[in-house]
């Protein structure tokens, strides 16, 4: 069974524990390697971009196991 929740919340559960397992497996210190910080952003350089859609595919599959996004 799996429980509806807001799209919006869905995306930014998966966001921040794609985020959360791409700095715990690299570490602090190469992470930090993986940011770009512009004027008042911060995103991730083209491999922190592919290594995050990776983990963050990996998230979707297992939420969506039990979560349900809301349209």
């Amino acid at each position: 069974m799996t429980i509806k929740i807001p799209t919006d919340t869905f995306i930014a559960l998966t966001c921040e524990i794609a985020d959360w397992l791409m700095s715990s497996e690299l570490g602090d210190k190469k992470y930090q390697t993986m940011l770009i910080q512009t004027d008042k952003e911060i995103s991730y350089t083209e491999e922190g971009q592919d290594i995050f859609n990776e983990w963050n595919d990996v998230v979707e599959h297992y939420l969506s196991t039990y979560f349900q996004k809301e349209d």
